[in-house]
């Protein structure tokens, strides 16, 4: 491939200003290895509006669906890499015996995934159509009201999700997200990727992790935090992914604040994908056709009070941000 597609950053935002563990990492700086946030001049460059689709003049086109507030499709010229990022919540990932405890009260959620649940219960958040707020040729926003009860989760929970794609290729994701009583949150986008746009085969992986959380044979995490040093959860270094490993894992990311965690390279298309995140998670799920890198909190993080908190207090803002970065190598 002769072009080159210029940075694509992809953003999920998701900071908490409540309980997080340790260190709030909204109060990190971004370290100078991840993007810039975007200039006015940067947003109004005279593209042209078109219905549920954002695109470059460089060749990258997204479309969009207001089921799951989704990224339908994401495309670098004709070639297609990565389809179907849904939001997941309330709580992404698995809530063991799909019930939890808050402020003395325990809450019974659905139950959707043998006695778990599974991305906010079997009507979550990427199930729901969301309302479509406002588009911009640069952006396009959606919104959805989580009642009280809902999947079992208390609260009513207004959440916005805004997708912001600059010319020049980042894709900018923001989560803003309040509650009118005290409740859990980890929404994540649920983004298909297969940068060598048909299956997952002939890609390198690096991520930014010494440790991951191991699980039992129901994907609920055994409580350990555990070396991956001669596994092969070991990506500390490029490495070439094995999609006949079939991981559904999540990894411990080094360092706090928005850094640069995890790198997926497909091989024959020369597409690379660099994730920067401020989150402390890295899930990853493969079939063999695709390839699934979710930043969030721990899974079942809630039933584990020294791991980073979900518990978002009644009338306090959430926010965070993640960068999916793409480039083509010549």
């Amino acid at each position: 491939m002769k072009k080159i597609l210029k940075c694509l950053l992809f953003v999920s935002v998701l900071g908490l200003t409540v309980a997080c563990g340790s260190k709030n990492n909204s109060e990190s700086k971004p370290s100078s290895d991840v993007p810039h946030e975007p200039t006015q001049e940067e947003l109004d460059d005279g593209r042209e509006l078109i219905e549920n689709e954002l695109y470059t003049d460089s060749g990258f086109r997204i479309e969009f669906d207001a089921v799951g507030a989704r990224i339908k499709k994401m495309y670098y010229d004709t070639l297609q890499i990565a389809k179907d990022g849904d939001i997941k919540g309330r709580f992404a990932n698995r809530i063991a015996g799909a019930q939890f405890e808050l402020n003395g009260e325990t809450y019974n959620v659905d139950k959707n995934d043998g006695n778990n649940s599974l991305h906010g219960g079997s009507q979550g958040f990427g199930t729901r159509t969301w309302t479509k707020v406002e588009q911009h040729p640069s952006s396009i926003t959606y919104s959805y009201r989580s009642v009280d009860g809902e999947m079992g989760y208390p609260g009513n929970l207004d959440i916005t999700v805004k997708y912001t794609l600059l010319n020049d290729g980042q894709l900018i994701m923001e989560y803003f997200a309040k509650s009118d009583a005290d409740t859990i949150i980890n929404p994540t986008n649920h983004i298909w990727l297969s940068l060598n746009g048909a299956n997952a085969q002939n890609h390198s992986l690096w991520i930014n992790a010494d440790k991951y959380t191991p699980r039992n044979s129901e994907l609920i995490p055994t409580g350990e935090i555990a070396s991956v040093e001669e596994s092969k959860y070991d990506f500390r270094e490029e490495t070439e992914f094995v999609p006949s490993n079939k991981y559904d894992d999540n990894w411990v990311l080094n360092g706090e604040g928005f850094r640069k965690v995890c790198t997926l390279k497909g091989e024959e298309s020369g597409i690379k994908c660099e994730i920067s995140t401020d989150r402390p998670g890295l899930q990853m799920y493969n079939d063999n056709m695709n390839i699934v890198l979710e930043t969030q909190l721990y899974p079942d993080c809630v039933h584990h009070s020294d791991w980073p908190s979900p518990i978002l207090r009644a009338n306090t803002d959430f926010y965070t941000k993640s960068i999916y970065a793409f480039s083509v190598d010549e």
